[in-house]
């Protein structure tokens, strides 16, 4: 059966340490952290390798991603200074995959004059360096994703990163996994309930990390369209005990302990997993 593999979020009760031996007995055979200057890969790693768990994926930094697109690099300097670090951490620890945004914001009006792609070359230049795969994920700014995929369509080490949940509560277009479903090398498996308001205006709250079968996902469908992609080794799931949501009808995790979140997990991953074999 497919591996499952689980996203890191700084957001539990328990260290590190016992955080990866709870993943391991719930079933995970891989982690995805988020980067950050102050994480500690070293440590993560020998962790990972003690309970026979490999590290999947960093996720670069989202923050101020905008930034990349402006043409005066003053602006986007420091912001692709950190992506940089990130590529540069993925090689040192052997990380295969670096996921990316390519926008961030759900209000925006995409520009009809030229893209400035220059930083994105440069990040991209250094991960082909350093032998490491650019994912650019599916968020809001569809265009930015289809403009980048476009662009990078003949480099083997940039493809696509599906995030289920995104693909269900954001607007959007294109259907993700149809236009660019043939470069998918990494996956962010979660549920939602959705784009919520009434009058059809996406919030960052309706982006719920629930764990599958919480939310509102056709499951059945959607593995079908993942099915219809190259075969992955590994099912990353992106979800969290606590979402961006402070709506007490969206804290469903809330009176969990870590264990129970974690064992939970699992068991809907494998249900996941298994729908993704048959």
């Amino acid at each position: 059966m497919v591996k499952i593999g689980f996203s890191l979020q700084p957001q539990y009760t328990c260290p590190n340490s016992q955080v990866i031996e709870l993943l391991r007995e719930a079933g995970f055979s891989a982690v995805s952290p988020v980067y950050s200057p102050d994480l500690d890969l070293n440590t993560l790693a020998n962790l990972a390798t003690k309970n026979n768990m490999v590290i999947q994926s960093l996720h670069a930094p989202h923050k101020n991603i905008p930034y990349l697109w402006q043409p005066q690099e003053e602006i986007s300097a420091e912001t692709e200074k950190n992506i940089i670090k990130c590529i540069n951490a993925c090689a040192e620890y052997q990380i295969p995959i670096m996921v990316i945004h390519g926008w961030q914001g759900l209000i925006y009006t995409f520009p009809t004059a030229p893209l400035n792609f220059s930083a994105f070359d440069r990040i991209v230049e250094h991960a082909q360096e350093k032998n490491v795969c650019v994912a650019f994920e599916n968020l809001e700014g569809e265009e930015y994703l289809e403009a980048l995929l476009t662009r990078y369509k003949n480099i083997s080490q940039v493809g696509f990163c599906f995030d289920t949940g995104h693909d269900h509560c954001y607007p959007h277009k294109l259907d993700f996994l149809k236009s660019f479903g043939e470069r998918l090398i990494m996956t962010h498996i979660n549920d939602n309930l959705g784009l919520r308001d009434k009058n059809g205006v996406p919030t960052g709250e309706d982006d719920l990390h629930f764990l599958p079968y919480d939310g509102n996902i056709c499951w059945e469908n959607t593995i079908n369209r993942l099915k219809a992609a190259p075969k992955q080794d590994i099912l990353n799931f992106e979800i969290k005990k606590r979402s961006s949501s402070n709506a007490e009808e969206d804290l469903i995790y809330q009176k969990l302990t870590d264990q129970e979140f974690f064992k939970t997990a699992g068991e809907r991953a494998k249900k996941i997993a298994k729908l993704y074999e048959e």
